[in-house]
């Protein structure tokens, strides 16, 4: 009503006025309706965002929604180039209501909402494509730091044994790795879970030291598993442990000097008195230059071949005569070669059994008849065979360069059960030989 009564005063005062006087309030006032018209109209508006279309926010003006879709186009910018969001971003004039939020509201909304891609370096092996990275730079320096973490001297020559390329590829920046990631990610440590089947005569520690984890480990990642009811055929499960995307091959040739020892000689002696025996011959150790040509597969030897043998000094074999009365025929077929290192105490630890000097690939023969309870890689013994005889008694070969016989199988007095090598804790070709006898280690000797 003040507003009306003010009106018909204007009115009033401008009828009393001179006419171009009147002419000129007339034209100022429609001036400061139309503007102010305008201007109420406008304030009055807002931004609405929609993604593929569908709405997800208001905002107080276009400016500032284009100003939070930049600042996540250049923070993705850091994983590659020409980064772009996938889906579309429209905006679109609205009236301003109580839902208009702020722009750190719309970020973290669009952050969850918009998928970017970038330009990427895509390492591809045999021709698919395995991981990404920011650029070409990176992905250089992630093969070239596989190919150093598997080259195990100056001497050796390392390639990938895989067909890689490096090539730009659109990548969904979630999807683009760091380069320590990328590089977890070929050698297979991603996380990514892998099942173990258990073999007859496997325990929670063979299985443990085969993966080179704990059993605490494995008993973490298979809650419901109870080692003493575990069962031939059972899935458990390796957390961590997966196949290498890439394989690094290392070879070089590399000459040592070896020891070398031969085998101990009985003779019988109808001569000497009963129970009597003497040394007709000392063994002397000779020595011998061996060039190896060494093949490695991501840090793993898994060929050794002799290229050439210098013959520096000849060995002699302990030469022994012993009564003929004394001679009784063995329980089982001694492994042939000398004992380089015998049964007891070395260097301050228990060496379980004998080392036997045989060179390396040397056919290794079954001690007795038996069941083959262990055929795989065993820790520090490396590739390693146990063979049960029964009434207790299992022998064990270990650091073998290939395995013939499988768990399980049947094997018989002096049948082949793989080669001689210098697999796990070696340092040379020789076959290390155990006698257990109801879970005991016995020294070989009196048994052979």
């Amino acid at each position: 009503m003040v507003f009306e009564e003010k009106i018909t005063h204007l009115k009033t005062w401008l009828g009393k006025q001179p006419k171009a006087l009147k002419q000129g309030i007339s034209v100022l006032l429609v001036l400061g309706l139309v503007v102010g018209g305008f201007s109420f109209v406008k304030a009055q508006n807002a931004c609405a965002v929609a993604v593929n279309g569908q709405v997800v926010a208001v905002v107080q003006d276009q400016t500032k929604a284009e100003t939070v879709v930049n600042s996540l186009i250049k923070e993705n910018q850091t994983k590659g180039t020409n980064v772009k969001p996938l889906q579309s971003i429209t905006y679109q004039t609205t009236e301003k209501n109580n839902n208009v939020i702020s722009e750190e509201e719309l970020k973290e909304l669009l952050a969850e909402e918009l998928t970017f891609e970038a330009t990427a370096s895509g390492i591809k092996v045999n021709n698919g494509l395995k991981v990404a990275v920011r650029d070409k730079a990176t992905a250089e320096k992630v093969l070239e730091e596989l190919k150093n973490e598997y080259k195990l001297g100056p001497e050796f020559t390392v390639a990938f044994r895989e067909t890689v390329n490096v090539v730009n590829v659109p990548v969904e920046t979630s999807k683009i790795l760091s380069l320590e990631d990328a590089i977890k990610r070929l050698k297979g440590e991603s996380g990514v879970p892998r099942y173990h089947t258990v073999k007859e005569g496997e325990t929670l520690w063979d299985i443990a030291n085969k993966f080179n984890v704990s059993p605490e480990e494995l008993q973490a990642a298979n809650p419901n598993f109870t080692p003493e009811r575990m069962q031939i055929g059972q899935k458990i499960k390796m957390v961590g442990v997966a196949d290498p995307l890439i394989n690094v091959e290392a070879m070089a040739e590399k000459t040592v000097k070896e020891e070398t020892a031969l085998p101990q000689q009985m003779r019988k002696n109808s001569t000497l008195p009963f129970g009597q025996s003497r040394v007709v011959q000392k063994a002397e150790h000779g020595l011998k230059e061996v060039t190896y040509k060494i093949i490695a597969v991501n840090g793993l030897e898994i060929e050794r071949e002799v290229v050439n043998v210098n013959v520096i000094k000849e060995a002699k074999p302990l030469i022994v005569e012993r009564s003929a009365q004394t001679m009784v025929a063995s329980r089982g077929a001694r492994p042939s070669g000398a004992i380089i290192s015998p049964f007891g105490q070395r260097n301050g630890r228990m060496h379980t059994g004998v080392d036997l000097a045989k060179s390396y690939g040397t056919p290794v023969g079954a001690y007795n008849s038996g069941s083959v309870v262990r055929a795989g890689w065993y820790g520090a013994y490396g590739n390693c065979v146990d063979i049960n005889h029964g009434n207790g008694v299992v022998t064990r070969y270990a650091h073998l360069s290939t395995i013939s016989v499988n768990v399980g199988q049947s094997v018989e007095k002096g049948q082949s059960i793989g080669k001689v090598g210098s697999t796990g804790r070696s340092t040379g070709p020789h076959l290390h030989f155990e006698v257990i006898v109801n879970g005991t280690p016995r020294n070989p000797v009196g048994y052979i």
